[in-house]
């Protein structure tokens, strides 16, 4: 029986009628939360990855394009850059092309993976440069 603004026994009236939603909620948000968590580290790696390649790259140049460089100094100086960079370039491959007036050297790989589940396109950059040279004095 009820009387005036009195709620029915079996139901409660207020603030205090939804428990429980909170841990539903969290429930169907956590792996959505958690998803988005993981691929915004995993495109962090790839950025990483990218950067070392980039850095290596440019390192390679600079060792190459240097007055009468050795051949295969440049190659090395990348080689030595990923190394010392960590992991964040996987499987890396180092192209140095010397030429008579330009030097380019491409870096591709792998990015760390992260999400295995997730596939991620390869690494490859770019770096080019000029050969340093010893130009004759212009007359006066």
């Amino acid at each position: 029986m009820r009387r005036g603004n009195q709620p029915d026994q079996g139901r409660e009236a207020g603030p205090g009628r939804d428990r429980g939603a909170n841990p539903v909620e969290l429930t169907v948000l956590l792996p959505a939360i958690l998803i988005l968590l993981l691929a915004s580290v995993q495109a962090a790696a790839w950025f990483l990855a990218r950067a070392t390649a980039l850095n290596a790259a440019q390192e390679a140049v600079n060792a190459q394009r240097a007055y009468r460089a050795a051949d295969g100094v440049g190659q090395r100086r990348a080689e030595e850059f990923i190394t010392r960079a960590g992991d964040w370039l996987t499987g890396a491959r180092v192209t140095v092309r010397p030429g008579t007036t330009q030097v380019s050297a491409t870096v591709t790989g792998q990015p760390l993976r992260i999400v295995p589940l997730i596939p991620l396109p390869a690494v490859s950059e770019t770096a080019h440069g000029t050969v340093e040279r010893v130009t004759p004095e212009p007359p006066r």
